[in-house]
């Protein structure tokens, strides 16, 4: 098969786009190391992001404070630690929500690691989050 001038140019023109529009998806793509360009992109931005990201745990009990490292480390590899820590959830929102983050891909919790998790979390908002704890009816979780 032939190909005339004409049929040259709109191949080299094409080929020429699709490099272009590979290049420019490619820079869109960038993600953070360890994260897909399709998980960086469904990443959202929550009013609590913008708060405190750590807990001052030293007035905890042992047990809270090795729940706490746990909470920490876990959580932080998607997301800032401020979502969970500034998020106006009582205690009986802990689970479920957690629940939910472990079936993520990339989240790498176990159920050991997330009964932990719950328990801080449970834990930390009977302490610092009592006025929504009253709000909301919920008994302490201590």
């Amino acid at each position: 098969m032939k190909m005339n001038s004409r049929t040259l140019g709109l191949a080299v023109l094409s080929a020429a786009l699709g490099i272009g529009n590979a290049h420019l998806y490619a820079q869109k793509s960038e993600a953070p190391a360890g994260v897909s360009p399709s998980e960086a992109s469904s990443e959202k931005t929550f009013p609590w992001d913008g708060g405190p990201d750590s807990i001052d745990v030293s007035n905890y009990p042992q047990e809270q404070q090795a729940n706490y490292k746990t909470f920490a480390k876990k959580c932080s590899k998607c997301h800032t630690l401020a979502r969970p820590i500034n998020a106006p959830y009582g205690a009986q929102e802990w689970e479920p929500y957690v629940g939910k983050m472990r079936k993520k891909k990339r989240s790498g919790l176990d159920a050991k690691s997330a009964g932990k998790i719950i328990e801080f979390l449970k834990y930390d908002s009977s302490v610092r989050k009592k006025e929504l704890i009253k709000k909301t009816g919920e008994e302490s979780a201590e």
